[in-house]
C-alpha cells in the first residue's frame, strides 16, 4: 500500500464534513492546530434507486498542490478514525487526479495570462483616467505617498 510513513486520519468536523488527509503535524497541549495535506473531503449521493455513492472532492478550493499545507482547528474535530484500506485505495486514486488537475490548473493559465499584473494595473488606470473627464490627475497613481 502507498500509505508507507504517512500518517493518514478521517476526520469527521463540527461542520458535519468528514475528510481524510495526511497530517504532517498533530496538534500539542499547547496549541489546538493540527497541520494536514492533501485533505479530501467525503461526498455522499444517493442514486435512484437509493443506493448511496461515495466520492472525494478536495477539501479546500485551489490547496490542491502535494506542498499545500492546511490547519485544522482541533476544537472542530468531534471524531477521529483510521481509514479502511478500500477507502484508502478511493483516496489514492483521488489525490493523483486533483494533482493532475492541479498540474493542468496552472499550466493552463500559464499559457493563458498574456499580462502580469503591473501590465493589468496600468491598462485599468489608462482606461479609467483617460476616460475624457474634466477632472485632473493630481497625482501620479503609480506611486505610493
Amino acid at each position: 500500500m502507498k500509505n508507507e510513513g504517512m500518517d493518514l486520519r478521517q476526520f469527521k468536523l463540527t461542520s458535519g464534513e468528514e475528510i481524510v488527509c495526511e497530517i504532517v503535524q498533530w496538534n500539542d497541549n499547547m496549541e489546538l492546530e493540527i497541520v494536514v495535506r492533501k485533505a479530501m473531503r467525503l461526498v455522499m449521493q444517493e442514486g435512484p434507486e437509493g443506493v448511496k455513492y461515495y466520492s472525494f472532492r478536495p477539501w479546500m478550493v485551489y490547496q490542491e498542490s502535494e506542498d499545500d499545507l492546511m490547519i485544522i482547528n482541533g476544537n472542530n474535530v468531534v471524531g477521529i478514525g483510521f481509514p479502511p484500506e478500500v477507502l484508502l485505495v478511493q483516496y489514492f486514486e483521488a489525490v493523483e487526479e486533483m494533482f493532475r488537475m492541479n498540474v493542468d490548473r496552472v499550466s493552463e493559465y500559464i499559457k493563458s495570462a498574456p499580462k502580469t499584473a503591473e501590465q493589468k494595473l496600468d491598462q485599468y488606470l489608462k482606461t479609467n483616467l483617460d476616460s475624457g473627464s474634466n477632472v485632473i490627475d493630481m497625482f501620479d497613481p503609480k506611486k505610493v505617498h
